[in-house]
């Protein structure tokens, strides 16, 4: 880890002070160091390190006044009224011409049944293991 700014006393500090400069890059802020970095911590740390982020101490009632002020604005995003609700999609309604029932009956059975594979192929007869063994082999040379 670098050397601590000298404004900076602590390294619990020093995190959490780019932690929430890192926060603010995420949620779209401008970095204000050009670089070539690409992740928001790194950016967040060398500005740190450059002493471009303005920071001060505040007390615990400052600390508690600005934790309720989150808090109601994160309530407030949550209850917003909705002006404009999505409309559900409708789906178009197919009206079938009636087919008897039997003959979609017949189509069903034949879908199960599947294609019909045996009525068009010819018949072999096998050769038996007996007349196999008993074959003439050709003369090897």
């Amino acid at each position: 880890m670098p050397e601590l700014p000298q404004n900076i006393e602590s390294t619990f500090r020093y995190i959490l002070i780019a932690a929430k400069r890192a926060e603010q890059l995420v949620a779209g802020a401008r970095p204000r160091l050009a670089g070539r970095h690409v992740k928001p911590t790194t950016i967040a740390l060398a500005e740190l390190g450059a002493d471009l982020v303005p920071w001060r101490s505040v007390t615990p009632e400052e600390y508690e006044a600005l934790r309720q002020q989150e808090v109601a604005a994160r309530e407030a995003e949550e209850h917003v009224p909705v002006l404009f609700p999505a409309v559900p999609a409708v789906a178009p309604v197919i009206v079938e011409p009636e087919a008897e029932e039997e003959d979609e009956e017949d189509e069903l059975d034949e879908e199960l049944e599947g294609p019909k594979f045996d009525e068009n192929l010819e018949v072999v007869e096998e050769a038996g293991t007996d007349e196999l063994l008993t074959e003439d082999l050709p003369a090897e040379e």
